[in-house]
């Protein structure tokens, strides 16, 4: 399940992804739009996970779970 990035715990686990140059703006709605449709079905053992990401400067894909 897909949920807003700073609605996360502070103790997520997160998953940082950095890129050798900066995405242009066609990039960015790219990646965006396929991590939506990843993370919407992402699951574990049946269950939904809710998670969120972010892209930071450009350069880094964050990618946070709750494991609460």
């Amino acid at each position: 399940m897909l949920v807003d990035f700073n609605t996360l715990p502070e103790d997520s686990r997160i998953w940082i992804y950095q890129a050798n140059r900066s995405f242009t703006e066609d990039e960015i709605k790219e990646i965006s739009s396929k991590l939506d449709v990843f993370i919407e079905n992402w699951t574990a053992h049946g269950s939904d996970l809710e998670s969120g990401y972010k892209i930071v400067y450009k350069r880094f894909i964050v990618i946070a779970l709750n494991q609460n």
